[in-house]
């Protein structure tokens, strides 16, 4: 596990109960229905279409971070803790640098014969209204958003104007904005649904990236890339020189390559009628592979 990173407490962001008995699952499985369709998500989100992206706001980020891995902060690589490294970097001299600030601000009135009344804050007194203010959000991609909503029901997303967008709304804009996004999504709810921990591998060349546990305890295991494939359209092909340099980055960077077959059904909304079929790609040795 990494230095410095706070274990997460549950794996999602619903409440999971474990069910040894018969009787156990049949109550386990009647309050899950009920969840579902008449308990309203806990989390609140705003879709920025200009983005493609979507906000928390609220302290509700540290929730939906620590509990699934969902998103990134969006001043961090990661986690969002922009608050407390910036008070952690200043922690031994924030306070002598407030009052020096308000001391030159005081005989900088004295002096001033004449106060321009234009503006309303100086530079300095804006910096005492954001010194202690959380201004980081956390930011989902529509995969991580719309497993949310559709998968877990954890999430309500709100347009710009504050209106609250259903399941079937936020399915076609992310489409419209993503024309991959339907079978992009696909894969991201089947490596979801056996455990993993996808996120983005754009750095590394990829669509995804998966964490056996999450970023906080160790690195990615493998890299996947996405292939789809759809009836009566052109199957797209790959070079081997591209395949080639896509793998030794993988090697170089410790992760495995995995090629993601997709099958592309008539009906894109049918997410069950989406084939996946893998191929774990490998790099033959003599010295490492001999029998």
């Amino acid at each position: 596990m990494k230095k410095g990173n706070p274990v997460v407490i549950k794996p999602l962001p619903i409440e999971v109960y474990e069910a040894n008995t018969i009787y156990k699952r049949v109550i386990q499985l009647c309050l899950s229905w009920f969840h579902y369709y008449f308990k309203r998500p806990p989390y609140q989100a705003t879709f920025l279409e200009f983005g493609n992206f979507i906000w928390i706001y609220n302290e509700h980020r540290h929730q939906i971070y620590n509990h699934g891995f969902f998103g990134k902060g969006s001043l961090s690589r990661s986690e969002p803790t922009w608050l407390s490294r910036t008070i952690e970097q200043h922690k031994l001299s924030l306070e002598d640098v407030t009052v020096e600030r308000r001391k030159k601000r005081r005989e900088k009135r004295r002096n001033q014969a004449i106060k321009d009344d234009q503006d309303k804050y100086q530079p300095d007194q804006l910096l005492d209204l954001v010194e202690h203010k959380d201004m980081e959000t956390l930011q989902l991609d529509p995969c991580e958003a719309y497993f949310l909503i559709f998968a877990l029901k954890a999430l309500d997303i709100r347009n710009s104007k504050q209106k609250l967008l259903s399941i079937e709304q936020c399915w076609t804009k992310f489409c419209q904005n993503d024309p991959t996004f339907h079978y992009t999504y696909a894969v991201y709810h089947y490596y979801r649904s056996l455990g993993w921990v996808p996120k983005s591998g754009i750095k590394f060349g990829v669509d995804f990236v998966l964490y056996k546990l999450g970023p906080a305890y160790r690195h990615a295991d493998y890299a996947v890339i996405i292939i789809p494939l759809q009836k009566g359209q052109p199957e797209d092909t790959k070079s081997w020189q591209w395949l080639l340099r896509l793998n030794r980055i993988c090697t170089q960077v410790k992760k495995t390559l995995v090629l993601c077959y997709v099958t592309i059904p008539e009906s894109i909304d049918r997410i069950e009628n989406y084939r996946i079929q893998e191929v774990v790609y490998r790099r033959w040795s003599a010295q490492k592979n001999r029998e």
